[in-house]
């Protein structure tokens, strides 16, 4: 793989985010997108409810996790090599494991998405976390692209939060660590990743298209990081990690370096595996 240029690290060193343009081609951007389509639409066939009908979470995107374990043709998307070297590259370590993918498909008119951290509301500690967003169609500030709060992730977690006690609202961009620091939204073309670290602050604006955002996010974790906290969390309670062990197994694969390039075998799906738990 061609590595990354040394302004692209340095600038998600700085900011806490990045974008990589031309990481993929027109064909893929076709192939894998009508892949995702194809998955959204089995996993919400049964989901008639109009937008207003559903919850304020809800409003803000239709989400799908782990498309990989349930959809093959979705799974080259979430291991796709340039993918787990850049998460390599930017988070400066020498593996990878996957932690989640997901479909992230802001419908015409739903809500923006609200500010927060993504490492807090899962109990990894300080385990390097870096995500992928992937805009099928490019993202445009109407359209529900991403902000960030450039520099945010060198603060730490702003506030720890479990998984059991995330329905209080907390508006985070108000927190005096900030200093009244704003966060900058960042239009990406078709082809495009937005990389953001696990410490970045970042929303999305609403959808005030009418036409679906559709981007697909590859949540990636630095091998050989044990688990923190044992707060409910179901990656690492399938896999039956325990507090202090390291997190891999059942679901957690290696994403990069993969021998081969070949595609792991996805365990076996229950339900919990593919329902909503927290944004990214």
């Amino acid at each position: 793989m061609v590595g990354l240029a040394s302004n692209v690290v340095e600038t998600f060193l700085r900011d806490g985010f990045v974008v990589t343009k031309d990481v993929f081609t027109s064909d893929e951007l076709a192939r894998f997108g009508a892949a995702v389509d194809s998955a959204v639409a089995v996993r919400t066939t049964d989901d008639n409810r109009s937008l207003a009908d559903k919850s304020s979470y809800e409003q803000s995107f239709v989400q799908c996790m782990r498309l990989w374990e349930t959809d093959p043709e979705v799974a080259p998307l979430t291991f796709h090599p340039a993918l787990g070297s850049a998460a390599c590259e930017l988070l400066g370590v020498d593996a990878v494991r996957l932690w989640q993918d997901q479909a992230l498909y802001k419908e015409p008119g739903g809500r923006i998405t609200d500010a927060h951290q993504d490492a807090p509301f899962w109990p990894i500690g300080d385990a390097p976390l870096i995500s992928a967003w992937i805009p099928f169609d490019g993202s445009t500030i109407d359209g529900g692209a991403m902000g960030y709060v450039p520099g945010s992730h060198r603060l730490g977690r702003l506030k720890t939060v479990e998984l059991t006690n995330t329905t209080e609202a907390y508006d985070i961009l108000s927190d005096p660590l900030l200093e009244g620091a704003e966060p900058v939204f960042v239009e990406a073309p078709p082809g495009s990743v937005v990389w953001h670290d696990g410490y970045t602050i970042h929303l999305a604006n609403a959808n005030s298209t009418d036409r679906t955002r559709r981007v697909f996010t590859v949540v990636f974790l630095a091998d050989g990081y044990p688990r923190a906290k044992p707060w409910p969390n179901f990656p690492l309670d399938r896999a039956e990690v325990a507090v202090g062990e390291p997190m891999a197994g059942e679901g957690l694969p290696l994403a990069w370096p993969r021998a081969g390039g070949a595609i792991p075998e996805p365990p076996a799906v229950t339900g919990e595996a593919t329902g909503p738990q927290v944004r990214t």
